[in-house]
């Protein structure tokens, strides 16, 4: 049976053999042609010609075995379709760059127009300002307090309060850092960071670096579903997730798995379906937790999946709703063959097995600066050996803020998104005052780190908490890295110790004693002290931390000594933590390991706990004081 590619490929031959003949009759009758009749067959030879085209860029990309027509010209379509945007988006970026006062000022007024007859607007007499200069003077720098009553009255059913258009869609934070946050979206608010977000930012840098341009391999997006809900007044809310529901029919999971809302059925669904299909060209995770998961299905449950593939059933003990179940049988075939396959690579071990079960795969599209770069530098040790990392985006509820920077082979750096939003800028050395310094745009300064204050679709002038790293330009836009959210820090007298700087110690001990940290949280020994008996006399750290399982799905034991690893390189690396160690005023960490799962069951306690949380959106605390939480890890330590 002919593979898709090569049926493009006769198809092409027979669009070329339509020409041959258009051609060669004219020239042979071209006497006896009428004029209707020459321009009739030029059409016929003009269109063919295009199709000729056409189905061989097709047949020349390599489509997937398990494309089907519609699927493959689906692809090849939207494809077309997103380098032409792409093209004219980086060309607008490229030129504008360039002037990034004029950016910016484009940017910001935008938004200032456009809510100005608000109550918001009202409030902040954006009627007043005319121009960016006046907004820089004039208006705060606000607070999620500061917004909060114009989104609850916006959430209550009251118009006009914090945008004149009727919301669509109400979207909640993680929640992983506290409480959740509410943020309204409006579809006229949302059109204009929809369009650079799809045409910018997947379509010139994701799905380039991906390979999606140059191959019509299939593209596994693995994501949980959502529950969304509705307000009194009949507006959609849910995470941020909830609002892009675009689910093209070549991707490998059927559409019907997006609507599986438990994780373990979702995540066994998506590797079922990707076992399926061995002609995989990159892989959507977009957060290293769940590519962890995904592949941690794989290796955990890999005999029932096999035999799925092989019979072409579906595992009874799933526990997903009958409809659903009936639409997903329908997908499914028998396919003896594969199962003996996926059997003999697994057999071999699980390192490298994404490439091995996938050999085609070019890129795994996932979040990774931070504190996910140790969950993603595990990856790439063990599951994701020779797999391409592609960091597309450095985003949130509030707004889209960067998209990786192309000349960036380490994936960590964003060119900021300043035709989109606003930014300001407060010096981190600032943050801890009542009215900090804020610094415009153009005044930031190759390797300072500041908090970011934005101006988005749905929200002004506000601190947004995460701290960056200005770390080059692009013409004039910064490119940045990612450091930590403020409010993770440790904190025992006046340290301060950073995410950031935290997560760097906690790399150099593990590469020092070769072991892969899959997750941890740390927190001050006073919390710690509230579900516990103290674990010395004296101010201190506790680090909790799990390890990821060797290829006999075991976690390994750290010694006393490698425990001391992290202390020791902590106190390396930290000057003031140093001198605190010297002086007595801080005692050495402790760090406690935990059983395989442990930081699962603290996701679950955390999703279980808010009706509003989603598990896809879900991130670690890296500094976790709530008791609760903490008992669910020391229940967990190992012996």
């Amino acid at each position: 049976m002919l593979s898709i590619g090569t049926k493009f490929l006769v198809v092409s031959q027979v669009f070329t053999a339509v020409i041959l003949y258009q051609v060669i009759n004219l020239y042979q009758n071209w006497r006896d042609t009428s004029a209707w009749q020459a321009v009739f067959r030029g059409l016929v030879v003009f269109l063919t010609g295009a199709g000729g085209l056409v189905t061989y860029d097709i047949y020349r990309k390599r489509p997937a075995k398990s494309h089907t027509w519609r699927t493959v010209l689906l692809q090849y379509t939207l494809t077309q379709i997103s380098r032409v945007f792409a093209y004219f988006s980086l060309r607008n970026f490229e030129t504008a760059s360039k002037n990034i006062s004029k950016m910016q000022e484009d940017a910001l007024m935008f938004y200032i127009r456009t809510l100005e007859n608000t109550e918001f607007g009202k409030k902040h007499n954006y009627s007043q300002m005319r121009t960016r200069e006046d907004f820089l003077k004039l208006h705060p720098v606000l607070s999620y307090a500061d917004l909060k009553p114009y989104i609850d009255k916006t959430v209550a059913g009251e118009k006009n309060q914090i945008t004149p258009f009727d919301p669509f869609y109400i979207a909640f934070t993680s929640g992983t850092t506290g409480k959740n946050k509410a943020f309204v979206y409006s579809k006229e608010m949302f059109a204009k960071p929809s369009k650079m977000f799809k045409s910018l930012l997947f379509s010139t840098v994701s799905f380039k670096r991906a390979g999606l341009w140059d191959h019509l391999k299939r593209f596994h997006e693995v994501r949980i579903g959502v529950k969304t809900d509705f307000t009194d007044s009949g507006v959609k809310t849910g995470p941020i997730a909830g609002l892009y529901g675009f689910f093209p029919s070549y991707l490998v999971s059927p559409r019907v798995v997006y609507d599986v809302t438990t994780e373990n059925e979702s995540h066994y669904l998506h590797v079922l379906f990707a076992l399926k299909d061995p002609g995989i060209g990159a892989f959507n995770f977009s957060f290293p937790s769940v590519a962890t998961r995904f592949c941690q299905t794989l290796e955990h449950q890999w005999p029932q999946l096999c035999d799925d593939i092989e019979h072409g059933t579906l595992n009874t003990d799933l526990d997903i709703p009958e409809d659903i179940r009936e639409k997903l049988q329908t997908d499914m075939r028998a396919d003896p063959q594969r199962a003996v396959e996926v059997r003999r690579i697994i057999k071999q071990g699980f390192d490298g097995i994404v490439r091995r079960l996938w050999p085609e795969c070019n890129a795994a599209l996932m979040l990774c600066s931070g504190s996910l770069l140790l969950e993603a530098e595990g990856l790439k040790k063990h599951y994701m050996k020779d797999v391409p990392f592609c960091n597309p985006a450095h985003a949130a509820t509030e707004g889209l803020f960067g998209f990786c920077d192309p000349a960036d082979n380490g994936q960590t750096r964003f060119i900021m998104t300043a035709s989109l939003n606003h930014f300001d800028f407060i010096p981190l050395e600032e943050t801890d005052k009542p009215s900090p310094r804020v610094v415009p745009i153009e005044e930031v300064q190759i390797g300072q780190c500041y908090e970011l204050v934005v101006t988005t679709a749905v929200v002004m002038r506000y601190r947004q908490g995460d701290v960056v790293k200005i770390v080059d330009f692009h013409n004039q836009v910064p490119v940045y890295e990612f450091q930590y959210r403020l409010g993770q820090m440790l904190n025992l007298f006046w340290e301060k110790m950073t995410e950031g700087a935290f997560v760097h110690a906690l790399r150099g001990a593990a590469n020092r004693i070769d072991v892969d940290i899959a997750e941890y949280t740390a927190t001050e020994n006073v919390n710690f002290e509230a579900i516990a008996e103290p674990l010395q006399n004296g101010r201190h750290y506790v680090l909790f931390m799990e390890l990821s399982e060797n290829s006999n799905k075991e976690q390994t034991r750290m010694t006393s000594q490698q425990k001391q690893m992290f202390e020791d390189v902590l106190y390396e690396e930290h000057e003031v933590y140093n001198m605190l160690r010297d002086n007595g005023n801080i005692l050495p960490m402790k760090v406690i390991q935990v059983k395989t799962g442990a930081f699962n069951a603290l996701r679950d306690a955390a999703v279980e706990s808010n009706p509003r949380a989603s598990r896809f959106q879900y991130k670690t605390p890296r500094v976790l004081r709530a008791p609760d939480r903490l008992r669910v890890l020391w229940d967990s330590r190992l012996s």
